[in-house]
């Protein structure tokens, strides 16, 4: 992760932006995903969903038949690209509907836009 500084401000825009994006998924909202995720975003959660471009994750979403009920974003760490682009870590808990638990890392770039902060990029390792 870049040594950039971050502006507190803009951290804390960029935390609130991550915990939007699981407020979004867990009332199955896929269309309001633009208000999260940049135009071209590249979305890779390896054996579960890859995309490329806003349109195709929120299609991708709606075609998921069983989508977690409850994400839960912890640990998130900012580091500053430079003063429109930084990197985040986080760690993501997510509640299945048959009570399963699952553990991921996320990997965001986030870029400063006129709308605000989006994602223009998330990597997910699953944990565990």
């Amino acid at each position: 992760m870049s040594n950039h500084p971050v502006d507190p401000a803009d951290a804390r825009a960029i935390e609130e932006l991550l915990n939007r994006v699981a407020y979004i998924l867990d009332a199955h909202e896929y269309d309001r995903l633009g208000e999260v995720f940049a135009p071209g975003i590249l979305f890779d959660n390896p054996g579960r969903l890859t995309a490329n471009g806003l349109d195709d994750v929120i299609a991708a979403f709606k075609a998921i038949t069983t989508p977690a009920v409850s994400h839960h974003i912890t640990n998130v760490v900012v580091g500053g690209v430079d003063d429109d682009t930084a990197e985040c870590d986080s760690k993501a808990l997510a509640l299945r509907a048959g009570g399963e638990v699952t553990a991921a890392i996320y990997r965001d770039t986030v870029t400063r836009t006129g709308a605000g902060w989006r994602i223009s990029a998330r990597r997910i390792s699953p944990l565990g």
